[in-house]
């Protein structure tokens, strides 16, 4: 049985995270830590195989875990991840991954070094379509990538400015099913704002996809107060020949379907990735095209599939198979790494500004 600890037992860990556990043929959730006693009860009453601890410390130094889920708010993240790791325990953490690049890739030579899985939770790559596109990228069937343009647009504008009950009030959803105001408005803890929660995913895509690396870029920010961003627009070059633009907003109202898609123009063809309802539409130049829609049961956003996928990673290296798919992991968590160089230029200290 793969034993796995939890930091952070807040509204997603809730939602996402233990479900996944819970529901895993392999695995059990065994501890969790949280600084807040409610919280920490939530996960763990009436669960009397899960123990809870006030400090992460406590918890590696006594539960002998096989995997970490790093749910806490941002700003911690590298902290806790680091700390899974030098335990020689396997890690996922939670988007943004950390708020600095330097800092991702730290984590990630550490996986490396001692041959741990590091991944980061991105729901929106585990779909069929999201595996089509990086097929199509990597086998040449749309040829040499020459542009990429990307918009992601969501309702999460209220949550920048810690007003959770107009959020949920628009989203018709109970409390139980969101953060705290503090979550993504305090910019000590959240690292910003619309950036770091909703823009990091659609660029966290493009990396995963491409396998490309930003060579230069160039972003602007709506900035409502230093640090909080509510939409932003970013110019890339990536490495090969292919540039980039990104549109991000969380000013679109639920009352109009938000567009979130990622549009790849290639010298032999093009494919547009439609990440709200995890399709793709492609079509080559020799005629060749396909459309890819989610297959029987499966989530536009499996949330629970970043931690299953992990956890099977370790139960095939606890059962003497190859730790292939745990190296594949974290080669993902390096191409997430850089998207964390893109994130972060959005807060330069002169890009911050009322």
């Amino acid at each position: 049985m793969i034993r796995v600890g939890l930091v952070g037992c807040g509204w997603w860990a809730a939602h996402a995270h233990v479900p996944a556990i819970e529901a895993h043929p392999d695995a059990a959730l065994v501890a969790a830590s949280d600084p807040d006693p409610a919280r920490l009860a939530a996960v763990t009453a009436g669960s009397p195989n899960v123990r809870g601890f006030s400090t992460v410390e406590e918890m590696l130094s006594v539960s002998d875990l096989d995997v970490l889920v790093v749910a806490s708010p941002a700003a911690f993240h590298v902290g806790v991840a680091r700390a899974g790791l030098l335990s020689e325990v396997n890690v996922l953490v939670e988007k943004p991954f950390t708020l600095h690049a330097a800092e991702a890739h730290e984590l990630v030579r550490l996986a490396q070094a001692r041959r741990l899985g590091l991944t980061v939770s991105l729901p929106y790559q585990y779909t069929a379509a999201a595996r089509a596109i990086r097929a199509l990228l990597t086998d040449g069937t749309l040829g040499d990538l020459v542009g990429v343009h990307a918009v992601f647009e969501s309702y999460t504008g209220p949550l920048y400015s810690g007003d959770v009950d107009e959020y949920l009030r628009r989203v018709n959803r109970p409390h139980a099913v969101a953060p705290l105001p503090g979550t993504y408005a305090d910019v000590a803890v959240a690292g910003g704002g619309h950036g770091q929660s909703q823009t990091s995913h659609v660029v966290s895509a493009i990396m995963d996809a491409t396998g490309a690396r930003p060579e230069r870029i160039s972003g602007e920010s709506v900035f409502v107060s230093p640090g909080m961003d509510t939409a932003n627009a970013i110019a890339l070059r990536l490495s090969g020949t292919a540039v980039a633009t990104v549109f991000s907003s969380g000013g679109a109202l639920p009352g109009l379907a938000a567009q979130q898609s990622v549009t790849y123009l290639g010298t032999a063809g093009s494919a547009r990735h439609d990440l709200a309802r995890a399709t793709l539409d492609w079509a080559a130049a020799d005629g060749a095209s396909g459309h890819v829609e989610p297959g029987d049961g499966e989530s536009a956003y499996p949330n629970g599939a970043p931690v299953s996928t992990l956890i099977d990673a370790v139960t095939q290296v606890r059962a003497g198979h190859s730790d292939e798919a745990l190296l594949e992991l974290t080669a993902g968590a390096e191409r997430a790494a850089r998207a964390v160089a893109v994130i972060e230029s959005l807060y330069r200290e002169d890009a911050v500004r009322d």
